[in-house]
């Protein structure tokens, strides 16, 4: 008997020219999301969010990197139903996103958390072609 097994990675291209406004990354706090926000005014708060939860599994802060994915997950409740019109790719690649923001604290691996930073301008870049 003959076992296929498949898999599939994601490559970052590390030369690629990536701009993020210094601003974006301020503490957050877990608190309602404002539903009135844009998309993308959400997707940078998400995104400042992330931030803030890679720095705490860099420190090994469990208690701020878990208010973190509380907040990342607040955030995506109100963003995912604005992307959901927009594209099926583009809702995989954002539940992928939230996926790493919880398991880098659920699993302890703060690279996940680092992943989630990495891949979620590409999402917020993605949506201007929209």
């Amino acid at each position: 008997m003959t076992s296929l097994f498949s898999g599939c990675a994601t490559t970052i291209n590390e030369s690629a020219r990536t701009t993020i406004a210094d601003n974006i990354f301020t503490e957050t706090t877990t608190a309602a999301v404002d539903q009135q926000l844009s998309t993308e005014e959400l997707l940078n708060q998400m995104l400042a969010t992330i931030n803030s939860l890679s720095q705490a599994m860099q420190k090994s802060d469990r208690q701020t990197a878990s208010k973190n994915v509380d907040q990342v997950l607040l955030i995506s409740g109100a963003v995912r139903p604005k992307i959901l019109t927009l594209s099926d790719q583009l809702v995989a690649d954002f539940d992928r996103v939230v996926a790493l923001a919880k398991s880098s604290v659920e699993r302890n691996r703060p690279a996940d958390a680092d992943k989630a930073l990495r891949f979620l301008p590409l999402i917020i870049d993605s949506l201007g072609n929209f």
